[in-house]
């Protein structure tokens, strides 16, 4: 393969237009989240001594704090500064930045070229074979860890394993988007859903997990059939076939040597920032909150070791990261204005007040219709506060003092489930989301209309499983 072709495959760099359309997108959900704020009362609940919510203190108050018009535009930065979850916001940042610099390194010492062409050696006949595993890999991260953000961390690889066998950006992209939200939906001891949601209702995480586990083994095969359909259909596209894969021919002992060289350093580089993920689960780590920077300091470390051992120079390796990190910085627009929609929404008051009317109506139903109305309302709340942990904090504790009649808090906890993690791959107010999407210059749009049927099952699947968990009395 050529030096030309290898620099288009590790090409990881923010497109204009998709950069462009997906601000401009953002820009519009907090315009609406700033009007929502003036049409819809202000209210809240109280809280007892112990921190509790008192279910029949709502109350509608004057909003002192709605933020007025020309403040819409300065949410993003105050988010950041002084907003609920910043330091969140910030690790964000951080693993995005690091991102870029590292694998720009990676570029430079040809490192990560000789390990992808020696995954494409190995799995040159059983490239579906892989998406399996590699479905099946970032899936469990996700269930169990709570990994998806941090995961955009292994698009240059999907990137560039996805290009060598003449699949599309889109391709690459949905090996991280869709494999994760659909792991985040389907949580099994996910730390930052399950965990909190169960502590919050004052039960175990193990209550319903045989349930959740067939949830997983349920929608896991669905995903990968789905990603391997992409990748045929890409394939058909281009009319290509693996007998027209491209493969590097490493001839000389010289290049061998490197090759064998480089694929050691990128294995071990591997080795231990999936340690760093794993580790970043345990209770002691996962309660400081300092996973992300974790990851990104070994991310610094690994690449600046590899940098200076295979391109002899510390200037070279400096010039790289900070190219990385140019081409990566418009992600911190998209982070930032991802996030001001919450802000925006949490000092006009209002989410109290969407609770309480949508709950009241909910109240008086049928429990099968009441599960699926329960299910669109934490759909409603995903829009405005995609972090797991701030959404169950509201929710969580409102909807288990002020029960659903034969409604279970097993069966709520499912429903916060599945209305955390469906939408990861489905709103623009995702950070995830759309920063992949701009990382792969897919727009939106693109992304709706590839997803819609797989959106669609998802959501089917998400709803009868809450029907057959009321069914059975989960």
């Amino acid at each position: 393969m050529s030096q030309k072709n290898r620099e288009a495959i590790f090409d990881v760099k923010f497109g204009l237009k998709s950069f462009i359309t997906v601000c401009s997108i953002l820009l519009s959900v907090m315009i609406l989240a700033g009007i929502l704020t003036f049409v819809i009362p202000a209210g809240e609940y109280l809280k007892d001594a112990d921190g509790n919510y008192i279910v029949e203190s709502f109350h509608q108050i004057e909003s002192t704090t709605r933020l007025p018009v020309w403040r819409w535009f300065t949410a993003p930065i105050e988010a950041l500064i002084i907003g609920e979850g910043n330091f969140n916001i910030m690790q964000i940042i951080l693993v995005l930045l690091v991102l870029g610099g590292t694998f720009r390194i990676l570029d430079k010492t040809g490192s990560l070229y000789a390990f992808v062409q020696l995954i494409i050696h190995k799995f040159y006949h059983r490239r579906y074979l892989l998406i399996w595993i590699i479905t099946l890999f970032m899936m469990l991260l996700a269930s169990c860890f709570g990994l998806q953000e941090e995961m955009l961390i292994l698009f240059p690889v999907f990137l560039a394993f996805s290009k060598a066998m003449k699949w599309s950006n889109f391709q690459a992209i949905s090996l991280v988007l869709i494999t994760t939200g659909v792991g985040f939906t389907v949580a099994t001891f996910n730390p930052f859903t399950i965990t909190i949601a169960s502590e919050l209702a004052g039960v175990s995480t193990l209550d319903g997990l045989w349930f959740r586990a067939i949830i997983f083994v349920v929608t896991y095969p669905l995903t990968a059939l789905y990603l391997v359909a992409m990748a045929k259909r890409d394939e058909k596209k281009n009319s290509q076939t693996t007998e027209n894969v491209e493969l590097e021919q490493f001839g000389s002992e010289q290049l061998k040597v490197f090759v064998d060289k480089s694929i050691k350093l990128v294995i071990l580089f591997i080795t231990v920032l999936a340690v760093i993920i794993i580790a970043s689960a345990v209770p002691f780590i996962a309660d400081l909150k300092i996973g992300m920077v974790l990851m990104a300091l070994t991310f610094v470390v690994g690449a600046f070791i590899i940098g200076i051992t295979s391109l002899n120079s510390l200037k070279s390796t400096l010039l790289a990261l900070w190219e990385g990190v140019k081409d990566i910085a418009p992600s911190i627009v998209i982070i930032l204005l991802a996030f001001s929609v919450k802000y925006i929404a949490d000092n006009g008051n209002i989410l109290h007040t969407i609770f309480h009317y949508c709950h009241t109506y909910i109240l008086s139903k049928s429990p099968y219709v009441a599960v699926i109305l329960l299910y669109l309302l934490i759909l409603v709340f995903e829009f405005f506060i995609p972090g797991a942990a701030a959404k169950a904090l509201l929710l969580i504790p409102l909807l288990t003092i002020a029960p659903i009649p034969h409604i279970s808090t097993n069966i709520i906890i499912l429903a916060f489930l599945f209305g955390d993690g469906y939408t990861n791959v489905l709103y623009p107010t995702c950070g995830t989301l759309v920063v992949g999407l701009s990382l792969a210059e897919v727009s939106y749009a693109t992304w709706l209309k590839k997803t819609a049927l797989f959106q669609l099952a998802l959501f089917i699947l998400s709803a009868a499983f809450l029907l057959l968990a009321v069914y059975i009395g989960l």
